[in-house]
């Protein structure tokens, strides 16, 4: 056996250096140690040794791990191991476990040999992650199997534009897929799109925030943490990227402003055609031909390049009035967005309010409102009067402007306002109680002229015109941006919601003649099965398929995913973090300035007929459109999950009341009669005094 005497290296710092994750076994990264002195004291396990996993093609520091104040592995030494290390697997031509030492600036690499254990490849699933980043406001439950259809085929044109901004080609990897029956946006494809950017979009501040949704951590690490080969290829080429500017800057030219006006004026002109459509005429077969094609024409052309066009000057806004007005946490900016009017889904808690001082303002119409114990029996009481038949007429304009609305409005199967007049009932109930206790209308009138107010100011204490001219111009954009988000999404739902009637019409149909077994087994077809089952030529056993797929939705109700997840779902394994119970100050996204203190209300769903009091404080999970009458009455609002740009936060804005979102466990930590004051400026929340609850049986 030969025999070898090296000298020994007095080490100032000495570690061990492994050119393959060990741990993840990812082949585009390595793993270096250190410890102070020789490195026995790291290979030995005697010292908590300092760790950074780099990027090998880059040798970019991804993540750092220090048990010293002033860490040995900075950037300039990590370069040099890891060029050292790239050239001695090259060498092995497999990778390897180095130990190395450092003296006198000197870089020695003691020794190499194989890495001894290896993880075993990953599957495709196991390398996946998976966010429900705005999904879980818009889709909050499992869809049904002909929304999810619906949504697969819509979801690649809704960010074909938005992929090739960044050369990336959204056909070519997953956008979005189901996580124990949820819909989640895939993190790695996400990332593979933007990763050619991270340089750049590191220091763009605000997008965590306008993300929200108790995913900020994930946000600022996905861009490294993923690994190169756990990355779908999008086709991203530089060369290719820059001789494609021509064409990004005619897709920049079709989705201006004045078109996307133009776009959605079109929409909503096609909606309400398409609502006055006698679908009970068509033949069954007729209906079930026209239903695919409905779609595509419905939401076929939908692109988030308009909006996304959009959100870039917020960010500018945002940097504008940190710096020319000296508004760091932007509590003045937000008040800029108040009481602006417009917003389809703020105009329906405000139309609610409406109702109810309408039957206020006559007793009898009063009377038979809180009398009847239905809509049909309230309705047949509020006839025999004239003035009740003035409600009943308000009540069906009412419901043509915003009955299309619910929880989960694009899921198909959800019933709509107009078909759930007694949760509607209930709810101007509960505001005919609170007539004289609150007055949300002239509130708005205030807030209206309080945002005027605000916007003179600001613009006289720019005294540059030139920034004077900036400030109002972005201040329009960012205004209409908040408007337009609404109403885009209101149109859709105005679509969906009649693309719901057809189905419902076109179930009932197919259970009447025997094809299903009952009206609701429509919602469990895919979208590509529905005209040969309608049509009666469908060459598969399409109700024992309808059997399975609403057996595993009905399972899937049951699981409670968390916002990411890496990998496969499984339940079993899933440990859920606990809340701390005892905790009396929470943390958030602050949304609009303000303090309020008052009785907590926490409503987990809009169906389950709670009703906010004036002066709550509302504790909500998320906030779609459906949740907007119950902020007509509190005091302040706090969700667990959103952003800046969420639902919830633009309609607290336009309400004027102190919100904070993503505090992440406030529906699980606060009780309903809890005394809770919210800090709108500071992204706070403080239970003030807990009521005794009794023991849960």
């Amino acid at each position: 056996m030969a025999v070898v005497v090296q000298q020994m290296i007095p080490a100032e710092a000495a570690g061990v250096l492994f050119t393959v994750d060990p741990v993840s076994g990812s082949h585009g990264r390595m793993v270096i140690e250190a410890a102070a002195g020789l490195g026995s004291q790291v290979v030995s396990g005697r010292v908590n040794p300092e760790c950074v996993v780099v990027a090998k093609a880059t040798l970019r520091i991804l993540r750092r791990r220090a048990t010293i104040a002033t860490p040995y592995l900075d950037g300039a030494l990590v370069r040099r191991l890891g060029k050292l290390a790239r050239k001695a697997e090259r060498l092995f031509q497999r990778p390897v476990d180095i130990e190395w030492a450092v003296v006198g600036g000197r870089v020695f690499l003691l020794q190499a040999r194989p890495v001894s254990i290896a993880p075993k490849p990953k599957a495709w699933e196991d390398r996946q992650v998976w966010t429900n980043l705005n999904t879980g406001e818009v889709f909050p439950d499992v869809p049904t199997t002909i929304s999810w259809s619906m949504i697969q085929t819509l979801i690649a044109p809704l960010f074909r534009s938005i992929f090739r901004l960044f050369g990336a080609d959204v056909a070519k990897g997953p956008t979005a897929g189901l996580v124990a029956g949820r819909i989640y946006f895939n993190v790695n494809t996400a990332v593979a799109a933007l990763r050619p950017f991270s340089f750049a979009l590191g220091r763009v501040p605000g997008i965590a925030q306008a993300l929200g949704g108790g995913q900020i951590e994930m946000y600022e690490a996905a861009l490294t943490d993923i690994p190169d080969e756990d990355l779908p290829d999008l086709g991203f080429r530089w060369l290719d990227y820059v001789l494609s500017w021509p064409r990004i800057l005619r897709d920049l030219a079709a989705h201006s402003p004045g078109r996307s006006t133009a776009f959605l004026a079109r929409m909503q002109t096609h909606a309400e055609q398409l609502s006055r459509m006698d679908f009970v005429s068509m033949s069954t077969a007729e209906l079930a031909r026209a239903f695919p094609k409905v779609v595509q024409e419905s939401l076929g052309d939908w692109d988030l390049l308009h909006l996304f066009m959009r959100a870039g000057v917020l960010l500018m806004f945002h940097r504008i009035c940190r710096g020319w007005l000296a508004d760091p946490d932007l509590r003045l900016a937000y008040r800029l967005f108040a009481g602006l009017g417009g917003i389809p889904q703020a105009e329906a808690g405000l139309a609610l309010w409406r109702l109810a001082a309408l039957a206020h303002a006559d007793e009898p119409t009063e009377a038979a409102l809180l009398a009847g114990t239905s809509w049909s029996d309230t309705v047949s009481r509020l006839e025999k009067i004239e003035t009740g038949r003035r409600f009943v007429a308000a009540w069906d304009t009412f419901m043509t402007w915003h009955g299309h609305h619910c929880r989960g409005e694009l899921e198909l199967s959800n019933p709509r306002w107009a078909e759930s007049p007694g949760y509607i009932l209930g709810l101007v109930r509960g505001y005919l109680r609170a007539t004289g206790q609150s007055d949300p209308l002239d509130n708005q009138r205030r807030l209206a002229e309080a945002r005027e107010q605000l916007t003179e100011q600001c613009r006289r204490r720019l005294r540059n015109p030139l920034k004077r001219a900036v400030f109002s111009w972005t201040l329009r954009r960012v205004q209409q941006l908040a408007v337009d988000r609404e109403q885009w999404k209101d149109c859709v739902v105005r679509h969906v919601a009649v693309l719901r009637r057809m189905l419902l019409v076109l179930g009932e149909r197919l259970a009447r003649e025997g094809a299903l077994l009952r009206r609701d087994d429509i919602f469990f077809l895919e979208l590509a099965e529905i005209e040969p089952v309608g049509t009666g030529k469908a060459r598969f056993d399409f109700q024992q398929l309808i059997a399975s797929r609403r057996a595993e939705y009905e399972k899937n109700q049951s699981l409670a995913p968390p916002p990411t997840v890496s990998g496969r779902y499984d339940p079993c394994a899933q440990v859920a973090p606990t809340p701390d119970a005892t905790a009396t100050m929470l943390t958030g996204l602050p949304v609009f300035p303000g303090t309020a203190t008052g009785r907590a209300r926490v409503i987990l769903r809009t169906d389950d007929h709670e009703q906010v009091l004036p002066g709550e404080i509302l504790i909500a999970p998320f906030t779609d459109p459906a949740w907007t009458p119950y902020f007509i009455l509190a005091a302040g609002v706090v969700m667990d999950q959103g952003g800046v740009l969420s639902h919830g936060s633009i309609v607290a804005r336009e309400y004027g009341l102190p919100a904070v979102t993503n505090v992440v466990s406030a529906t699980r930590i606060i009780r309903t009669g809890d005394l809770v004051q919210v800090d709108g400026g500071r992204g706070s929340v403080t239970i003030v005094e807990r009521i005794q609850h009794k023991k849960r049986s």
